[in-house]
């Protein structure tokens, strides 16, 4: 009982850190909304929720990104 419930657990943790990995990766966003804004690296984005993602990323990597201005750059 205590090794099923311990293979239970492993694969409980296993999945949700698998999900956190495949999640970082995905990114829906709605391609309809268009209102651009200007990254601190220079970069027009579309729509927030493109910069929002790209943002993840960033963080992934320890780098840090934000709005420099609304509109294109």
């Amino acid at each position: 009982m205590k090794s099923l419930s311990l293979l239970l657990l492993l694969s409980f943790v296993l999945t949700v850190v698998w999900l956190g990995q495949s999640e970082a990766n995905f990114c829906p966003c709605n391609l309809n909304e268009k209102v651009q804004l200007c990254g601190s690296n220079g970069i027009t984005y579309t729509n927030r929720c493109e910069f929002e993602c790209t943002q993840r990323e960033y963080r992934g990597l320890g780098r840090q990104l934000s709005i420099r201005k609304m509109g294109p750059c």
